[in-house]
């Protein structure tokens, strides 16, 4: 049952109470090694829209795909993959910096791309995702969990606004 309060009916991914206490715990663990902490954001582009035109079990067998690439590029048990709303998914990897958090940002960017979910309305003509990464070291008393993740969701907005199907990191945004 408890497995089930925290797990996503739709994607099989995590859910957002599961997202909600794991930064916390991974936060305090970061702080007490002294190794970095990285957070993935993702949105689908344009999922409105594709719902709208193909309808609603169109867009939950989309997410559905996504989310099994997401899965997959989980890389070590403590790394979480989660729907944090809608079509927004999150990937929290402990004792991973920028460079690596990037890296598989990119490797799912690529992955969904490469399913070729047929979207001629879209970017790219199938459809594609936007990713915001971020990383750092938590220092006491200098961070805050939710500072992760509203860096990771400032750098989401920048990869949407600079034309979509890209990630985008935050120390692009200095």
């Amino acid at each position: 049952m408890e497995q089930l309060a925290l797990q996503d009916s739709l994607t099989g991914l995590a859910n957002r109470r599961q997202f909600d206490n794991a930064p916390r715990d991974e936060f305090s663990r970061a702080m007490r090694t002294e190794n970095p902490l990285a957070l993935v954001m993702i949105d689908v582009d344009c999922f409105k829209q594709y719902n709208d035109i193909y309808g609603h079990p169109a867009g939950d067998e989309c997410l559905r795909r996504i989310s099994e690439v997401i899965k997959a590029s989980k890389n070590r048990p403590g790394d979480l993959a989660t729907r944090y709303g809608g079509e927004e998914l999150a990937v929290l990897l402990p004792d991973t910096n920028l460079a690596g958090a990037i890296a598989v940002a990119e490797k799912i960017r690529v992955a969904i791309y490469n399913l070729h979910i047929e979207y001629p309305q879209g970017p790219a003509g199938v459809v594609t995702i936007s990713a915001g990464v971020d990383a750092f070291v938590p220092v006491r008393d200098g961070n805050i969990p939710f500072e992760l993740v509203q860096a990771a969701d400032k750098a989401l907005y920048a990869a949407k606004s600079s034309g979509r199907n890209r990630v985008c990191s935050n120390a692009n945004l200095h």
